[in-house]
């Protein structure tokens, strides 16, 4: 086979497809390879200007886009139209890029504001080929959330109260959609600054097999226990999903090992699919990456990364340690069993190589980051570690298939999440420049100085109605601007309130019912996507309430920890383990024998009043739930000895 037959094989350009369907894949898996080369090349030796730098990216993207995904008439008409119509789509999208690109800084010299014909002409395009490249990308949700931002802006002024607008003229809306304000904004911005270059490494972590170790870190944890896979499928997920950065593609890439193996334990499919969806979430919060969630909140607020990291150290093993407890409890109440190993788990040559390269590459990228470097930087320095690494052993080292979709697959991952930033680029201009999100934070405000609790629950409320159906990175962009000023206003501090916004967006994708990993998980476990969604949100109680924790008690964040606080803070850390397990079991309704109807009531009220500021209130519930426990574990063993 020719070097050509080979890269067209790797590609996917397989022989039965037509010709122009060969070579609009091969443009668009062109343009992967020049987005990732000109982040690595950008990052390593400087970067353009904004402009230039997001408008290359974004025109490359969105070509890779037009070839690579079908359009709206690819099961209608066939083939052929639709094709026609992407490539109509892709000429489109290089016209209005190139014309910005060209022409950028006159635009901003001498025409915002004033723009001419060729200027509106650009900006209609480029905001249609950003619609429907975002609706192919991430499907009709995001369009209709757009197109109602864009409707808010074109209509706002006939509404009534809050929701009324000043006057907004066709060509101004065009002028603010596609501009720096709207798709060339910050949401696009942190993408191609911060995301790309960990979309990159993630690639050469699973290419090169150092993502795998994470599984086999898993399951030597887990096995010989009864609930093994699914503490299996916690702990992988866990590791793979805090460099992945979306929770539904964590649960495509892990589930389809773990969700079976935890049905053959014997776990329902609906429990097993809850358990792989919520584990997923736990990825994108926890430390060191959190989905690349930290370098985006440190880009945007200024707070060092490593104060970010430890902030989110004791919320994520809160919500880690309260998956564990909740499986472990269902599998004693079902009194399942360990299965029988299926696969050797011993450490062969090859998971040696992987081990190393993971040790490595993590552990240059940690050691970068505490040493004050920017985590772009980190990230591909990280990612050449893994790389260089994975090539000194012959059990990884990587075959030109490997190399060449290291390179697809470093753009290719990533369109996604950049194409629905720039059209989150659009609602989050439709906000500021209506005064919108200044009137929603009035409300949230006005309602916080009545009661505190009711505006956290408005904006959290908020949070994942907003961040549904989105990648976690373009869901927290958007959602941090509209409730995050607010909060900051009723006195949670900036770090609080940009955890707790983050951390809701993150369980948009488990939450009715949009819920994009509940369904991904619905579809490996073959269960009704209602009854798991019902199963993710009972698993995931303890993560709800954890960001009004550190609301309450920001000590649990670990800043400014001093001698005369310590103690306190540890102290109050044990509490909410306590209540943590009193709630897990609450939900489950076993500890060591099944609990009564009331004993579970009152066990996961007596977890809310660890919300409490008084340390009595807090004392109480965590007595309460300790009393509990006690008189279930005494009532289990007269059971026994009954027995």
């Amino acid at each position: 086979m020719s070097l050509w037959n080979r890269i067209a094989a790797t590609l996917g350009c397989k022989s039965e497809l037509s010709v122009l369907e060969r070579l609009m894949r091969m443009i668009g898996y062109l343009c992967c390879v020049a987005i990732a080369v000109f982040i690595i090349w950008t990052t390593a030796f400087g970067k353009f200007p904004a402009q230039v730098q997001y408008g290359v990216t974004l025109t490359l993207g969105l070509v890779a886009v037009y070839m690579l995904k079908p359009g709206p008439f690819s099961r209608r008409l066939g083939n052929l139209p639709d094709a026609l119509l992407s490539l109509i789509m892709a000429g489109l999208v290089i016209f209005s890029g190139v014309y910005y690109l060209l022409n950028y800084e006159a635009i901003a010299a001498f025409r915002e504001g004033l723009p001419n014909s060729l200027d509106l002409i650009c900006y209609g395009v480029g905001l249609l080929v950003v619609l429907e490249g975002a609706r192919r990308t991430e499907g009709l949700v995001l369009l209709f959330v757009v197109l109602a931002a864009l409707g808010y802006l074109l209509f706002g002024e006939y509404l009534p109260g809050v929701l009324n607008h000043r006057e907004f003229w066709f060509t101004e809306i065009l002028e603010i959609s596609y501009s720096y304000q709207g798709i060339y904004g910050i949401a696009l911005g942190a993408v191609v600054d911060v995301v790309y270059v960990f979309v990159i490494l993630g690639v050469a972590l699973r290419l090169t097999g150092a993502g795998d170790f994470f599984n086999y870190i898993a399951m030597r944890l887990t096995r010989g226990r009864r609930s093994g896979p699914a503490q299996c499928a916690i702990i992988a997920s866990a590791l793979f999903g805090s460099v992945n950065g979306s929770a539904p593609a964590n649960v495509s890439a892990t589930g389809v090992l773990t969700i079976p193996m935890m049905k053959r334990t014997g776990f329902r499919g609906e429990f097993a699919g809850a358990v792989e969806s919520t584990a997923s979430c736990v990825g994108q919060i926890m430390p060191p990456v959190m989905g690349v969630g930290a370098f985006i909140m440190s880009e945007i607020t200024g707070i060092p990364y490593a104060n970010i990291m430890l902030a989110a150290l004791i919320p994520a093993f809160l919500f880690i340690f309260s998956l564990v407890i909740s499986v472990a409890l269902e599998a004693a109440k079902n009194n399942l069993q360990p299965i029988e190993e299926e696969e050797d788990l011993g450490m062969t040559r090859e998971r040696m190589a992987q081990g190393l390269t993971l040790l490595f590459g993590f552990g240059s990228l940690i050691v970068l980051l505490f040493s004050g470097f920017a985590p772009t930087f980190c990230g591909l320095v990280s990612t050449f570690v893994v790389l260089i690494c994975a090539n000194l052993f012959a059990a990884t080292r990587m075959s030109l298939e490997k190399i060449i979709n290291f390179f697809v697959d470093g753009g290719r991952d990533g369109l996604s999440v950049m194409v629905s930033c720039a059209a989150i680029g659009i609602i989050i201009a439709a906000v500021s420049t209506t005064g919108l999100g200044i009137k929603i934070n009035q409300i949230i405000v006005a309602l916080g100085q009545q009661n505190l609790l009711l505006a956290l629950f408005l904006s959290a409320i908020c949070s994942i109605l907003l961040g549904m159906g989105l990648p976690t990175a373009a869901s927290y962009l958007m959602v941090v601007f509209v409730a995050g000023p607010a909060m900051m206003k009723l006195g949670v501090e900036l770090l609080q309130t940009h955890l707790f916004v983050f951390y809701y967006a993150v369980l948009s994708a488990i939450t009715p019912p949009v819920a994009l990993a509940v369904f991904a998980a619905a579809a490996i476990a073959k269960v009704s996507p209602v009854k798991l969604a019902g199963n993710a949100l009972r698993l995931s109680i303890v993560a709800f309430f954890i960001p009004m924790v550190w609301v309450y008690h920001p000590e649990i964040n670990l800043q400014n920890l001093t001698a005369a606080n310590v103690f306190p803070t540890f102290g109050y850390a044990l509490c909410l383990l306590i209540a943590t397990i009193g709630v897990a079991a609450g939900h489950i309704g076993y500890l060591k024998t099944r609990l009564l109807i009331p004993e579970r009531l009152l066990i996961v009220v007596s977890g809310g009043m660890i919300l409490a500021s008084s340390w009595t209130v807090i004392l109480t519930g965590t007595s309460i739930i300790l009393a509990l426990l006690c008189m279930n574990i005494l009532r289990s063993r007269r059971v026994l000895q009954t027995a």
